[in-house]
């Protein structure tokens, strides 16, 4: 098995982190200071944002892997498995245009969950992202350290199992 690392979050990647952090840490104890005083509201924030951080961190890829016939993305809540016969296009994908977020996180450690209504998203670093392609037409989008090594060693896999 070919391990693959994650790429590291790219500057404005990292930027909404940080400031989503702030405000998710921060705004929660503020609301203590509140007049008149709300206890529970301000208990049930804390909760509600803490959680939030921790949710979105089990979220990110901590193992891209190929094996001879599948794709592993693995985070803290389970692994995707991806059957290589069934990739009919991979590529770099550079496009930055406006994506739309359907379901799941959208800058808080990375970009996780289903964008543009059906591609499905492990991305934490939007300058190094490889598009895969199913053949029927789903698509993941994942961010390895090393875009162009992975792309040759999922193409050298795939064309491997045609033979």
């Amino acid at each position: 098995m070919q391990e693959f690392k994650t790429a590291k979050m790219d500057g404005k990647t990292k930027t909404i982190t940080i400031i989503l952090i702030i405000f998710l840490i921060f705004f929660p104890i503020s609301s203590f200071f509140f007049q008149p005083p709300k206890p529970t509201i301000s208990i049930l924030s804390i909760i509600i944002m803490y959680g939030g951080i921790i949710v979105a961190y089990g979220f990110i890829p901590k193992r891209i892997a190929l094996s001879e016939d599948q794709i592993l993305i693995k985070n803290l809540y389970g692994s995707i498995l991806i059957d290589i016969n069934n990739v009919t296009e991979v590529q770099a994908f550079r496009n930055r245009s406006l994506n739309f977020r359907t379901f799941g996180v959208g800058g808080l450690f990375g970009y996780f969950g289903l964008f543009n209504g059906t591609d499905t998203w492990y991305v934490t670093n939007t300058q190094k992202q490889v598009k895969i392609t199913l053949n029927k037409g789903k698509n993941y989008m994942i961010s390895p350290e090393n875009p162009d090594e992975f792309i040759s060693s999922l193409l050298k896999l795939r064309d491997k199992e045609a033979n």
